[in-house]
C-alpha cells in the first residue's frame, strides 16, 4: 500500500511514519486484491489541543475516508484507521453479496408480459 502523508503543523519522524505503515498493512491487504496497488492519503493537522487525521483511500469507484480526533497523534490516527477499515469491509461484503444477473438470464421477463396479454380477457376482443 503507497502511504501519501501531508501534515499541516505537524511533521512526522522516520520512527512515527515507519509506525503507522505497520497500522495500514491490514487496510492495505484488505484493499490490494493482492496486486499492491492501493493508495493512500493521509492529512495530519494539528488544532489547539487537539490533532486531527483524515485518511482517503480510492477504491473501485468510491472514496473511503476515516476521520479521527484526539489530544494524542497515534490515538486519533488508530480511530481513523479502524472507521477506514469498517468502510472498506463493509464495500468488499455489497461487491461480493451483490446480485449480478447476464443480459441473457433477463431476456423472458419479456416473454411472460406477451403471455399475460394474450390470455387475458380483453386481448380476446
Amino acid at each position: 500500500m503507497k502511504i501519501t502523508y501531508t501534515g499541516r503543523h505537524v511533521d512526522l519522524s522516520r520512527a512515527q511514519s515507519q509506525k503507522l505503515t505497520e497500522q495500514f498493512e491490514k487496510v492495505g491487504r484488505l484493499l490490494d486484491n493482492g496486486k499492491g496497488d492501493a493508495e493512500a492519503h493521509v492529512v495530519l493537522s494539528h488544532e489547539r489541543y487537539s490533532h486531527n487525521v483524515e485518511v482517503t483511500v480510492p477504491y473501485h469507484n468510491h472514496e473511503l475516508v476515516g476521520q479521527g480526533s484526539d489530544a494524542d497523534l497515534f490515538v486519533a490516527i488508530h480511530a481513523a484507521v479502524e472507521k477506514l477499515e469498517k468502510q472498506a469491509l463493509r464495500v468488499r461484503e455489497k461487491f461480493r453479496e451483490g446480485k449480478r444477473v447476464s443480459l441473457k438470464d433477463a431476456a423472458p421477463e419479456e416473454i411472460d408480459i406477451e403471455e399475460s396479454v394474450e390470455s387475458s380477457p380483453e386481448g380476446s376482443k
